[in-house]
């Protein structure tokens, strides 16, 4: 009986992270994350970490590391499919701007460790893209990722009244883990001044299997619409608003809606309210000729407030282009 309850504890808690996939508040910097057709809209390599730290000061609080990477493709290996970027390498640069034109391929893929407590989901996806010219000034992508999941128990961070447990030892000895196939998918709609998408995850919905237990809950399927708008202001300054609806299953209606200043495409800062829960602030910044940092934390706005302090977010991206390409600018200036 013992056995039994020591399952079923264990059980409730892991369908927290089953339940709930990772969030970070600078999707406005990686919207690939949680979309695959938003990889490759700039025409430049990027890649992408960052790290999400929950509740700080609590013991076992949530916490979530991803990678990212992505790019165009050619399968004509002449073919150039980069833009050139930042040919004068500048230490601070100016950031990649989304490129409409041709159609284009783009493939990449994605890191995530998340942890509750003692719980950890690790994932590996690969993505594929496509790009279709829509009109003149817009393009149109539709992409699909797909890869393996593991739930997990680290048992060096479970804290016994008994050490020799031997009921929670038996529970160790047989398969705590969980391996899964699971798909992304997902739209984006942009031209070089807005991006608009709605992606899916988790969209298999694979039953949470413990123990041999299948329970009744399952890895949730997550919604996002999200879009970002950037407004030329007066000299150097710009302002991005920007949004993210999030919806999954039975959890509460989740609305993000914020406004991001940008001075000279190099520097940034971030002001977004998390509807019922949390008020975000950001910086960032470009530097060494091709790196990207952000900082971001929540400040609670709703009834966690009392039992959480700030939630602290880290970004840093590497963007990665072509080098001028001073043949080509002859043979133009020639044809002048």
């Amino acid at each position: 009986m013992r056995y039994l309850l020591v399952t079923l504890f264990l059980v409730s808690i892991s369908t927290l992270i089953a339940q709930q996939e990772a969030q970070f508040s600078q999707y406005y910097n990686n919207a690939y994350f949680f979309n695959p057709a938003a990889g490759g809209l700039t025409k430049t390599m990027q890649f992408d970490v960052g790290y999400r730290r929950q509740w700080l000061g609590m013991e076992g609080t949530p916490q979530s590391f991803y990678a990212t990477g992505h790019s165009e493709i050619s399968f004509n290996s002449r073919k150039e499919v980069l833009d050139e970027f930042n040919v004068d390498r500048e230490s601070i640069f100016k950031n990649p701007k989304n490129r409409v034109g041709k159609n284009k391929h783009v493939i990449g893929g994605r890191l995530l460790s998340d942890h509750i407590g003692p719980f950890m989901k690790n994932s590996v996806m690969a993505s594929y893209a496509y790009h279709i010219r829509f009109t003149g000034k817009t393009m149109l992508s539709l992409g699909v990722s797909a890869g393996w999941s593991n739930l997990g128990l680290n048992s060096s961070k479970v804290v016994l009244l008994e050490q020799d447990d031997a009921q929670y030892n038996e529970f160790l000895s047989r398969n705590s883990n969980q391996n899964i196939f699971d798909i992304n998918a997902g739209i984006a709609f942009y031209s070089e001044n807005f991006h608009f998408g709605i992606s899916s995850t988790q969209l298999l919905k694979n039953d949470l299997v413990i123990d041999n237990i299948v329970t009744q809950s399952n890895f949730g399927r997550h919604w996002f619409g999200y879009g970002m708008y950037e407004l030329d202001l007066i000299g150097d300054f710009a302002i991005e608003p920007h949004f993210m609806a999030q919806l999954i299953g039975k959890v509460p209606f989740s609305f993000n809606l914020g406004t991001r200043v940008i001075y000279e495409d190099k520097y940034w800062i971030n002001v977004a309210y998390r509807f019922g829960d949390a008020i975000n602030f950001g910086v960032g910044l470009n530097f060494a000729n091709n790196f990207r940092f952000g900082y971001a934390y929540d400040v609670a706005a709703g009834p966690v407030q009392r039992t959480s302090n700030f939630v602290h977010e880290l970004q840093l991206g590497f963007v990665i282009g072509n080098n001028r390409n001073v043949k080509k600018e002859l043979k133009d200036d020639e044809k002048l």
